[in-house]
């Protein structure tokens, strides 16, 4: 548990860093308005502390071979454990969290092998047979993701409050947003060496080149290089900073789910990326999910305006210190495919699950 309060060094050292994550010290600690060695000292000490967990690449999936699926599971409190224990067997699950309101149970993420959404419902009735589940919905991502970070200018660190103009983030929408667009596949381009070096960012992007060349079994020149690559094809779409929201007294992540028209997604995919607070809206075809991070305060605020803009506005409450968060993880890349047999995706999960039911 981190107990520590911020301080208003902390705030600038990451309020810069969601900037600009992978920017040299010189650059971050100039717009910090810090000497390179009280940043450096200071940045240093909120990973220490806990504080600063990770600067974490965000992997655009359909650029690498993979289709991104969300699922809403109802799950009896009894098998909570053992449900969990199936997420974490499963290869390509990205994310998981205890989620209460419309859907109780759990909210999962999963970057499936094209074309292996089948093996994956297989999964799911698999568990719901053993009475693992009640049941459970899903859906898909039209497009790329909007993201954003926390931005604690908007933070006071003496009343431990945050003070952001709702008013001005709705009058600000944007009237005509360029469509949404998903970011094309460069799989056929890319191979096991870029999957290790994926994984390494995900990790920590900010760590010495050195270092993540070493992790990823490669020389200097080439990570360089395939970064150069990851760039120019938008490869990844962000680098999250993560950051342990008790450090900040953050309400734990909300879920909603807004059913609307295809532009009212397109303008909250741009004026998403205005909020203070971590932030993800992903599209779908029926309108758009939006995963959020809020001050308890602030809940009203955000909740009037969607459903204001929105058809339909579902939330569900999610309990940030059951989430888990996995790396990218490039095992299942094997002879330029990933793995997507039954024995691998549905037959070797449950196999693991034996001991616990």
């Amino acid at each position: 548990m981190v107990s520590s309060r911020l301080t208003r060094k902390d705030v600038q050292v990451l309020s810069v860093l969601g900037r600009r994550p992978l920017e040299p010290i010189k650059v971050l600690s100039k717009e910090a308005d810090m000497t390179t060695t009280t940043f450096s000292k200071r940045m240093k000490q909120l990973y220490n502390e806990g504080i600063l967990i990770s600067i974490s690449a965000e992997v655009s999936y359909s650029s690498v071979g993979l289709e991104q699926f969300f699922f809403f599971i109802e799950t009896p409190f009894e098998t909570i454990a053992i449900v969990e224990r199936a997420l974490d067997l499963h290869p390509y699950t990205r994310f998981r969290v205890r989620c209460l309101g419309e859907t109780n149970g759990h909210f999962v993420m999963f970057a499936v092998p094209t074309g292996s959404l089948p093996l994956l419902l297989e999964f799911f009735e698999e568990i719901g047979s053993l009475g693992l589940i009640k049941g459970y919905r899903y859906d898909v991502s039209i497009s790329s993701w909007a993201y954003t970070e926390t931005d604690f200018k908007h933070y006071d660190v003496i009343d431990d409050s945050w003070d952001f103009d709702w008013r001005w983030w709705e009058v600000n929408f944007p009237e005509t947003p360029s469509p949404l667009q998903d970011t094309p596949s460069v799989f056929s381009y890319m191979d096991d060496r870029d999957m290790r070096i994926l994984r390494q960012l995900t990790i920590d992007a900010r760590d010495k080149k050195k270092e993540i060349a070493d992790r990823a079994g490669i020389p200097n020149y080439h990570l360089t290089r395939r970064i150069k690559f990851f760039d120019d094809n938008n490869v990844v779409d962000a680098y999250r900073v993560i950051v342990h929201r008790n450090a900040s007294r953050l309400f734990s992540t909300l879920l909603f789910e807004c059913r609307c028209p295809i532009s009212v997604t397109e303008r909250f995919h741009h004026a998403v990326r205005e909020l203070p607070f971590q932030s993800t809206q992903i599209p779908t075809k029926d309108g758009f999910l939006l995963q959020t991070a809020l001050p308890s305060l602030d809940l009203p605020n955000l909740g009037s305006i969607l459903q204001k803009h929105c058809d339909d506005v579902k939330v569900s409450w999610s309990d940030y210190d059951s989430s888990m968060r996995y790396w990218f993880w490039d095992e299942p890349y094997l002879n330029g495919k990933w793995l997507s047999t039954r024995k691998y995706m549905v037959k070797e999960v449950l196999a693991g699950l034996k001991p616990m039911i």
